[in-house]
């Protein structure tokens, strides 16, 4: 295990490991949603300076953040798609961050990890709305 790594949660797969599907509800639950509307829940949340870990699927578009788990349970934010038990994330490891995609899985951090790579869930969910209220108003810049 290199140094990277053992700074990071134990469920968060190794280079060596390549992307690992990992169930919701043990370590985390997860918040996804559509890639045009994940850049703006990016940058409210930058604006917030709360940021977080970021999953970046390049082919299925879209960005999926990882919380406490029940904490997006029963969420009526617009378009997010809430991953809790039964469900399951394709996590890769923490060196999967750069470049454009170049075939294959696709999946990277569009933010890398650090710490225990979990959003702050009430700034996440006021970062959701917002986006998907952006978007349906046709405010994107």
């Amino acid at each position: 295990m290199d140094r990277v790594q053992d700074s990071l949660p134990l469920w968060l797969p190794s280079a060596g490991q390549g992307v690992q599907v990992v169930p919701c509800h043990r370590w985390f639950d997860a918040v996804r949603v559509p890639g045009f509307v994940g850049v703006r829940v990016v940058a409210l949340l930058r604006r917030a300076q709360l940021e977080g870990a970021v999953i970046e699927d390049q082919v299925g578009d879209s960005l999926t953040w990882l919380v406490r788990v029940g904490a997006a349970d029963g969420w009526d934010a617009f378009g997010a798609e809430v991953l809790g038990a039964g469900q399951s994330v394709a996590v890769p490891p923490a060196r999967f961050v750069a470049g454009a995609f170049t075939g294959g899985a696709g999946l990277r951090w569009l933010i890398a990890p650090s710490g225990v790579c979990l959003a702050e869930p009430g700034a996440l969910r006021a970062a959701v709305r917002g986006a998907f209220w952006e978007v349906r108003r046709g405010r994107t810049a």
